[in-house]
């Protein structure tokens, strides 16, 4: 399916029409920086949502990521407000402590309340929060860049903030509320798509090319920003001249290549050439009959002594024992069935 407008952009009103029509409740872009995706999502609130005089919710992973978009320089509304004649911003609630909302002021300069904004790391002081006047919600950058620090519960966190917005409507008979989820192509390795269990369905689609996926069972769509025009456009621009072609940013911003993800040890191998080492919860860890190296995978076949649980004290009990596994890892003896196994044994021994 194309996912394009003919001007290149990516095609939100689209990618609308198939979630309404197939109950679709979050939305997942992921792609080059700059194809559309924030410019489409934000002119879908003022056409879709705003015109109904319903509100939104807009979330950022951080509060200093949150409170940045209170200046107007840093303002993402910016491009729409200038396109459209419009002044959406964000400002603070005087006498309401660490409260962000979304205005617009209008032409008379009267303003008009349109949302409210959110870190993350502090929906879980806002657990008594009402979420039954807004219809749908932006979590703008999931995916943070290589450079930003993990963050203990993330998946938890963001579960507890769908959960504490969404209230009981469903319970009573409304519309669920709607989520995009959108960031550019850093990394694979995060927890909103662990907790969504996307990870092989954007394994798939990457080396398939494909860039749409529907999972209607589950209320999810997916887009997998990965030919698009604005960024072939963009080879030709100063910045792109400028460096070096194959560098990570240019691939995660160009190619939608999740860069910053070494899947080189990511491969099928022949399971009858290994016996079965260990589990932990449902991934086999295996040893080569004749060589020195271990294979890693979601299927266990054979048996052994040693399977441990999922759980803290599974997973210490598996470092504690089979340390040596850090030595396969760092001298590239180890091959892994896909990333999820990857990521799965590298947080645990790296």
């Amino acid at each position: 399916m194309n996912i394009y407008q003919n001007d290149g952009w990516l095609d939100i009103p689209k990618l609308v029409r198939i979630a309404d029509s197939s109950h679709i409740n979050f939305i997942f872009i992921i792609g080059a920086r700059r194809t559309g995706k924030t410019y489409g999502i934000f002119t879908h609130f003022l056409n879709d949502v705003f015109s109904k005089n319903e509100n939104i919710v807009y979330m950022r992973r951080t509060v200093t990521q949150l409170e940045s978009v209170m200046a107007e320089k840093k303002n993402p509304w910016i491009d729409v407000n200038n396109d459209t004649n419009k002044c959406f911003y964000f400002r603070s609630v005087k006498g309401e402590k660490n409260r962000i909302i979304l205005e617009e002021k209008l032409a008379d300069g009267s303003t008009e309340y349109r949302g409210e904004a959110f870190a993350l790391t502090t929906m879980q002081n806002n657990r008594g929060f009402s979420g039954t006047e807004f219809t749908e919600g932006f979590y703008d950058e999931f995916i943070p860049e290589s450079m930003s620090k993990r963050m203990c519960g993330e998946e938890e966190a963001f579960l507890n903030a769908v959960e504490t917005i969404s209230s009981n409507r469903e319970l009573k008979g409304q519309k669920p509320f709607r989520w995009w989820l959108a960031s550019n192509s850093n990394t694979l390795d995060n927890p909103i798509i662990n907790a969504f269990g996307l990870l092989p369905y954007l394994e798939r689609m990457k080396k398939k090319s494909q860039e749409y996926a529907l999972l209607p069972d589950a209320g999810i769509m997916i887009i997998l920003i990965d030919k698009s025009p604005i960024s072939e456009k963009k080879e030709t621009t100063a910045l792109y001249k400028a460096i070096n072609r194959k560098s990570k940013f240019a691939s995660m911003a160009l190619d939608n290549d999740f860069a910053y993800d070494d899947n080189s040890n990511v491969n099928s191998v022949d399971l009858r050439q290994f016996k079965l080492l260990c589990t932990i919860g449902t991934i086999g860890i295996y040893e080569h009959k004749s060589e020195a190296r271990i294979y890693v995978c979601e299927h266990i076949s054979g048996s052994c002594k040693d399977n441990y649980e999922d759980t803290e004290l599974g997973r210490n009990q598996l470092k504690t024992f089979y340390s040596y596994i850090y030595n396969y890892i760092i001298t590239n003896r180890i091959t892994y069935q896909n990333m999820n196994c990857k990521f799965y044994i590298d947080k645990l021994f790296m």
